[in-house]
């Protein structure tokens, strides 16, 4: 088990064993070996899963699921080696291991889904333990540009841009760029693999939980609601995502209603506040503060009736920050 700063930030994802949609999937151990089938999730509470070294789900002929401490990436096994989609930092070791055990192949590659260190900083870590194997790194021109802007140094540097499709070995992936709420660079693939269609699609969506504090910290809340309505769209069957278990289309659709409900409660908060009521005091922050409370509490309220019970543990932790970033972008843009 890691011990990492990032492993613990994974671990605040997972406080509640209760799923949005149980009744919808089957659980069953995660199995290497045996393809999971339509609505197939991994069985086991967070704490259970949390604590493996690591779990291993074939998705597909060649395409795996691999969590590690609450952070999943996707591995792809080519006619000769294997590629890695994401390397979170702190789980190097055990993803190394985990390739192992399900095939001889060696890791040849690593694709970046986004410039955030704790999906990607163990790609240096991975470069030095197969020192004698060169190891190429992958991500778009987009991707790669946000590391050096935002000086992310952990992770090994960009060795290949890659497009709007990529190859490796036999596999053609579709790069997805615009995901952009999340962070701008956030980029999704799609795999066709044997009849299935895999997405790798990162911090967008948290299966069997509500969504990480302030919709997983998004660069923009209206482009993540936005990110959201184009998952849904999309041809997928399964999805890869950054955190907890495997993704389906119900678990996107959760999502959906959860933001679309979200935003209905603020623009009932808008409609019953009045400014004129929190124009007391000297100073505007005073006012503002009072009338924009007065709408994040109400929504809060709302959304409580409706998804506290069962959860409540996980809603009591991140329910009100969803409102209030959600708030904020549609007040900066009058919607």
């Amino acid at each position: 088990m890691t011990t990492s700063k990032y492993a613990l930030f994974g671990a605040l994802a997972m406080l509640s064993t209760t799923t949005a949609l149980a009744g919808d999937f089957i659980y069953k151990p995660a199995s290497a070996t045996e393809i999971a089938a339509h609505h197939q999730k991994v069985a086991g509470s967070h704490r259970e899963r949390f604590v493996k070294p690591y779990e291993v789900q074939r998705l597909s002929q060649n395409v795996y699921w691999i969590s590690v401490a609450n952070y999943n990436v996707t591995a792809v096994i080519g006619q000769h080696s294997v590629l890695l989609i994401d390397a979170p930092h702190g789980t190097g070791k055990q993803l190394l291991a985990a390739i192992k055990s399900f095939t001889d192949k060696p890791l040849s590659g690593i694709v970046y889904s986004h410039a955030h260190a704790d999906h990607v900083g163990d790609s240096r870590l991975i470069q030095t333990a197969l020192a004698d194997t060169h190891i190429e790194i992958y991500a778009t021109a987009e991707v790669r540009d946000a590391l050096h802007s935002h000086k992310v140094t952990a992770p090994a540097p960009v060795t290949q841009i890659i497009g709007d499709t990529f190859k490796f070995e036999g596999h053609t992936f579709k790069t997805l760029s615009n995901f952009n709420g999340h962070t701008q660079d956030n980029t999704a693939l799609l795999i066709q693999d044997q009849g299935r269609t895999i997405i790798h699609a990162i911090d967008l969506v948290h299966p069997d939980q509500l969504e990480f504090r302030s919709f997983s910290n998004v660069e923009d809340a209206i482009a993540y609601k936005n990110d959201i309505d184009t998952l849904m769209a999309l041809d997928w069957d399964v999805m890869v995502t950054g955190h907890s278990n495997l993704g389906y289309k119900a678990d996107v659709q959760f999502v959906q209603d959860y933001i679309r409900d979200v935003q209905t409660f603020i623009h009932a908060g808008l409609a019953k506040a009045q400014f004129a009521e929190h124009f007391k005091g000297e100073s505007p922050f005073s006012w503002y503060a009072g009338y924009t409370n007065e709408v994040i509490d109400f929504a809060h309220a709302k959304m409580a009736e409706k998804y506290r019970a069962g959860r409540e543990e996980e809603f009591d932790i991140v329910a009100k920050s969803h409102v209030r970033v959600m708030f904020w972008a549609m007040f900066a843009r009058a919607l």
